[in-house]
């Protein structure tokens, strides 16, 4: 079949350590450093299009040596490398200013290649539907660790192909970036305006949609304004919708606008992150910081129909409590957990290190930040400047604990 794809488109150890907590880092000069693995390329038989496609697929830094799972975003025009390059760069986009704040998430990216446009998005969308959702989703979800909150994004015609899912597929993507969709003939209008109100009664779990279109795209605009209004004053609360500001913009530069602030959005603290008096009691070590934790877990889990696992920024002020508060046991329990769940967070490791250190076991203290150094040699690294100078910073708590 010929191929047509569209071309423009972060205690004295544990203070040490948690000064560099932000950067990626690798270990011995010695040793070959680590770099990011690059994007991979699979291509599979698919029995259902009876052809071979293409997939793109990035995981996050470290995914190698972290035990954690992760939501995925598929991008359609997967072929079409800023698109994905522009989803991967978002994801990985955790910079926050204040620890209330809920950082982007790590996420698994992949792009779906279009043989031909024309042929998946419209004349051959339902069988291509049944493609992504039996084919693709199963491929991903049995070769990697995820977690079953699927992001989808589609521009132009794939944007259209984005939107149709609330009827071909209503319960995979709960969440859709639809970017200068096809909507604005009366039909497809129609469509996925039924659609999106048949689903608006059939569950209480958070859906997201963002949408774009610029403002030099005059009937897409519309259509995509006039969908923007009926989900906003329509949908029960558990639906969240947001336009995204298109002044200035063509067809070919809203995705570059939408992708970033769209994938923002489906991660809003609004909806991830806890409510600011449970932050705060955590934050200010009030209350059993477990209790509070669980609580709010509870409740998000119910929101987004999965149970979503504890963070590592709630992990650790757990940790931090227990050492502050709890003595030197309770410390010691919480800050392993902390490992077992994030062990390339090497945060964590001193965390665990002041513990034993607490209950005066400068032996245990020592082999953590042993650990530590090993888990640094099989890190990413993109700082190098960090990376040495975390090293370092380890390397002084080591020799400050004396030997053995």
């Amino acid at each position: 079949m010929t191929k047509h794809p569209p071309r423009r488109y972060v205690s004295r150890i544990a203070q040490r350590i948690a000064l560099y907590l932000a950067f990626a880092v690798v270990a011995s000069p010695l040793l070959v450093a680590q770099t990011p693995a690059p994007p991979r390329t699979v291509r599979m038989q698919s029995k259902i299009l009876g052809e071979l496609r293409t997939l793109h697929i990035n995981v996050p830094p470290n995914y190698r040596v972290a035990k954690q799972r992760y939501q995925v975003t598929y991008v359609l025009d997967g072929q079409v490398k800023p698109f994905f390059d522009l989803a991967v760069a978002a994801a990985g986009y955790s910079l926050t200013g204040d620890p209330r704040d809920f950082a982007m998430p790590p996420q698994i990216i992949v792009g779906i290649e279009q043989n031909n446009r024309g042929e998946d998005l419209a004349r051959n969308d339902e069988r291509f539907t049944r493609y992504v959702v039996e084919e693709v989703i199963p491929y991903i979800e049995r070769e990697y660790r995820t977690l079953p909150y699927r992001t989808l994004i589609g521009h132009s015609l794939a944007g259209r192909f984005a939107l149709l899912t609330l009827c071909r597929a209503p319960t995979i993507f709960p969440a859709i970036i639809a970017i200068s969709p096809s909507v604005s003939d009366s039909s497809t209008f129609d469509t996925v305006q039924r659609c999106a109100q048949a689903q608006f009664a059939s569950t209480p779990r958070v859906r997201q949609l963002a949408l774009s279109a610029g403002d030099k795209e005059v009937r897409l605009r519309e259509g995509t304004r006039r969908l923007f209004a009926f989900v906003h004053d329509s949908a029960p609360p558990n639906w969240r919708v947001r336009l995204v500001d298109g002044t200035g913009l063509g067809h070919t530069d809203t995705p570059f606008a939408t992708i970033p602030v769209g994938l923002r959005f489906t991660q809003e603290p609004a909806l991830w992150e806890m409510p600011t008096a449970s932050a705060d009691s955590m934050l200010n070590r009030l209350g059993d910081p477990s209790t509070i934790l669980t609580a709010w877990l509870d409740v998000l889990s119910a929101r987004v129909g999965y149970r979503v696992p504890p963070s590592c920024k709630w992990m650790e002020v757990i940790v931090r409590t227990r050492l502050a508060r709890d003595g030197a046991t309770a410390a010691i329990a919480a800050a392993q957990t902390m490992i077992d769940a994030y062990p390339e967070e090497i945060v964590g490791y001193g965390l665990l290190a002041d513990a034993q250190i607490k209950r005066l076991n400068l032996a245990a203290a020592r082999k953590v930040i042993g650990d530590a150094l090993q888990m640094l040699e099989r890190l990413e690294v993109f700082d190098e400047g960090a990376r040495d100078a975390q090293r370092e910073s380890l390397r002084s708590s080591l020799t400050a604990l004396g030997r053995p």
